[in-house]
């Protein structure tokens, strides 16, 4: 694929400079997937695979460059490093992949869904202003990647997967994250984390993170409450998507 530029580029490089390589390297590497999957060289899943690992590096990248730029500004305490993952280790940043891009089935037209944690104690200069520093973070990365000039864009991002997106910061702590799973979360969002990965960021951290929240993805018991609820948003897919499969139940069988 078309990634060798990213192992070459400068992370500090100016903004403007990264924005055009990241969006030359979606470009090119579009084009290789796009031309094999047509003259049948490549089957389906090594084409998503193929767009999937795109995201993943240009976003690994764009963090990095991200992470850099706050450690400039005195916020954060990275240490440069020689690759993008050198600069994110430890840096406190987690950066989830999900839907399709956690299944590694991105395609052509596809948006990101990401979802941007933090460890306000990992790297941070001062911890009480550790929220702002990485909701900026989250926001400059969703700019650098949405960001329309002459080229293109990078790739559309949706952050509104994070816990409750309609009242939380862009950026959520990872204790607030836990927390927020064990107490409040939905059987949508269970199913949601199913496909969850760390694709850039502090890896190992997003690792810690996920393991935390198995038990609440991978819940030993269902009730019937649940079950119900999962038929439910059965239905709704259905309805959604016009679906000419039979829908599930709308309710359970009487039980004797």
């Amino acid at each position: 694929m078309a990634l060798a530029p990213l192992g070459r580029a400068d992370p500090g490089a100016a903004r403007e400079a990264v924005g055009a390589m990241l969006r030359q390297v979606k470009r090119q590497a579009a084009l290789i997937a796009a031309t094999a999957d047509i003259i049948g060289a490549w089957q389906l899943d090594r084409v998503t695979g193929a767009l999937s690992e795109v995201a993943e590096q240009t976003i690994d990248f764009a963090c990095a460059h991200l992470l850099l730029a706050a450690a400039e500004r005195q916020e954060l305490r990275i240490a440069k490093g020689t690759t993008p993952r050198a600069i994110s280790a430890g840096s406190g940043l987690i950066v989830l992949g999900m839907g399709k891009l956690g299944g590694r089935e991105l395609n052509y037209s596809s948006d990101v869904d990401l979802m941007v944690l933090y460890d306000p104690e990992a790297a941070t200069y001062h911890s009480d202003r550790a929220g702002a520093c990485y909701v900026r973070l989250a926001r400059d990365l969703v700019r650098l990647l949405e960001e329309r000039t002459a080229e293109g864009y990078v790739f559309r991002t949706d952050l509104r997967l994070r816990p409750d997106p309609a009242a939380t910061p862009l950026a959520v702590s990872v204790n607030a994250g836990i927390v927020y799973y064990e107490s409040m979360g939905q059987n949508w969002e269970r199913a949601a984390m199913i496909k969850a990965r760390p694709v850039a960021g502090d890896r190992a951290l997003g690792e810690h993170f996920l393991r935390e929240i198995r038990p609440f993805v991978w819940r030993r018991h269902l009730d019937f409450a649940a079950v119900a609820d999962i038929h439910s948003i059965k239905r709704q897919i259905y309805a959604h998507k016009g679906a000419r499969a039979q829908a599930p139940p709308s309710r359970w069988p009487a039980t004797t």
